[in-house]
């Protein structure tokens, strides 16, 4: 069994690539997605200009310090509930029962883990554009603050596994961990917060506190902040501090957990199966959801609806017990990322902070219910009319869209300066795009229904996208031509774009009402 996990990587990375050529479909998303990469970083040095002034790098870093933060902490406290793992079915049926010493499997499965990393944060790449507009930051920035963000996942990641190995049979510790690493987190949020509101000028406190040393041993967060920081202000002293101490936090996590006598093959085992199971009933076509081990059941039974209202109370008991609130912690996490970028981008105008937060409503929107709604008999039994029952599915939704839109621009008015009109105007574009990226889900499954290629299935759904905005942005440009003006300029884009996205999304939805008329015709 000589060199068994060396062969295994190599070969799963030669399939890989095998698969490019083997499936185009695959190869195609790849060349678009390299495509779209080279505009977004030439398009960036592109709109250079001989001796433009560039913002305080240290506020990216500060930013990069925020981000991290909510990653890791958010990983982390995992550990204390199903813990997780770098290893699938096959993994426990196949490679530990074999001949092999714990600790190379273990590094076997760190190595994949820190593949999977890496391609999580994909996403930051495409942030190049702005970063390098208003900060100067160059590709070796960029990459620097993308390889980060992957880093902190991955040693997260690490560390819910090894609190969930040591917790996990027995109560009592797990509550001493837990109180440890919430007073943890706490004292440096509280020592944040203080030297904050103690300054006058706010922001620069919190960019000069959130880049101090003692910010910089928050565990992890800290660590790759100071790295990144390093990296993008050339302070060689930071970059190797950040460096050196994440590699020794991971190699003590590694030795921890090689020399201890637990056997964490035991520790994975559960959340194996259970990530299998949801695997497997994904592949058939059937939409499990993750309930919380204790459910309070609370009323039974409908009190309200008639008809395909139904559906929208129904909805409204499930989140009840699933313990959903209106907003998830992901929405939250791309609500607080706005916020700051409005505080970073206040010279720029409300325009640019409203495209910001639109373009990270892409990664946040998501159907609710809707989708499991569509694997279950019951709504395409229900005799009400199709875009009836579509639009009382679709309706759980709209209360978090209004308080998500109402969370990010009361703060933005008041860091922009904006009036209360166009706050409101502001409010209404936001949830209207919440509509129109919602129809856009509703038209890719009504046209593509259940495919394995889900990377078709994503690139299909932004082009959706990019057609349904086309009457929008041609109203813009019309309204501007003519010199019609509502407030200014900027809210006279944003209005025209929230105006045209309403009818856009009914006229969308009712062309798409069939989709609960047939369940053969989205693959159910």
């Amino acid at each position: 069994m000589k060199g068994a996990l060396s062969y295994l990587l190599i070969t799963r990375l030669k399939n890989e690539i095998k698969s490019l050529f083997k499936h185009p479909s695959r190869l195609i998303y790849a060349l678009i997605f390299l495509f779209l990469l080279g505009i977004t970083i030439f398009g960036g040095r592109a709109a250079d200009a001989p001796g433009k002034a560039f913002r305080d790098v240290s506020e990216l870093s500060a930013g990069a310090l925020v981000l991290y933060s909510v990653i890791f902490v958010t990983t982390a406290q995992n550990g204390f509930g199903n813990g997780g793992t770098f290893f699938g079915m096959q993994d426990v049926n196949l490679m530990f029962p074999a001949p092999i010493r714990q600790q190379k499997v273990l590094f076997y499965g760190l190595f994949r883990q820190m593949t999977s990393s890496l391609l999580i944060g994909v996403f930051l790449l495409f942030q190049y554009s702005w970063m390098h507009d208003i900060y100067g930051v160059g590709i070796g920035g960029m990459v620097a603050v993308f390889v980060g963000y992957s880093l902190t996942i991955f040693l997260a990641q690490l560390t819910a596994m090894t609190i969930y190995s040591f917790t996990s049979g027995n109560e009592k510790h797990r509550q001493i961990a837990k109180a440890v690493f919430y007073a943890i987190v706490l004292c440096f949020a509280v020592f944040l917060l203080v030297n904050v509101f103690m300054q006058q000028d706010r922001l620069a406190a919190a960019v000069k506190t959130a880049n101090s040393f003692a910010m910089r041993l928050f565990p992890v967060s800290g660590w790759m902040a100071a790295a990144v920081g390093g990296v993008i202000s050339g302070s060689a002293k930071e970059l190797v501090f950040g460096a050196a101490v994440s590699v020794v936090y991971l190699a003590a996590i590694i030795l921890i957990i090689s020399l201890s006598k637990r056997d964490y093959y035991e520790d994975v085992l559960k959340t194996a199966e259970l990530s299998q199971s949801a695997i497997t009933a994904k592949k058939e076509g059937i939409i499990t959801e993750a309930a919380p081990r204790n459910v309070k059941v609370g009323k039974t039974g409908l009190k309200k609806g008639m008809g395909a209202s139904a559906f929208y109370y129904k909805h409204l008991i499930e989140n009840r017990r699933s313990k959903v609130l209106i907003l998830d912690l992901p929405t939250l996490i791309f609500v607080i990322v706005s916020i700051l970028f409005s505080v970073f981008m206040k010279n720029q105008g409300v325009t640019a902070v409203f495209a910001f937060s639109v373009y990270m409503q892409l990664f946040s929107s998501a159907l609710g219910r809707f989708n499991k709604e569509l694997s279950k008999p019951y709504i395409y039994m229900v005799p009400e009319p199709p875009l009836s029952k579509l639009i009382q599915c679709l309706r759980e939704g709209f209360g978090g869209w209004c308080v998500q839109a109402v969370l990010l621009f009361v703060p933005v008015k008041f860091i922009l300066g904006l009036t209360p009109v166009e706050m409101l105007i502001c409010i209404v574009a936001r949830v209207t795009f919440s509509i129109l990226f919602t129809t856009g889900n509703v038209v890719a499954e009504r046209v593509l229904g259940i495919i394995q290629t889900k990377a078709l299935v994503v690139l299909f759904y932004f082009l959706i996208l990019v057609v349904m905005s086309v009457p929008g942005i041609a109203l813009s440009v019309l309204l501007v031509s003519l010199g019609v003006t509502v407030v200014n300029s900027n809210i006279t884009v944003i209005c025209a774009l929230a105006l045209m996205n309403v009818p856009v999304s009914v006229l969308a939805l009712f062309l798409c009402r069939n989709v609960l008329q047939y369940s053969e015709l989205n693959g159910r």
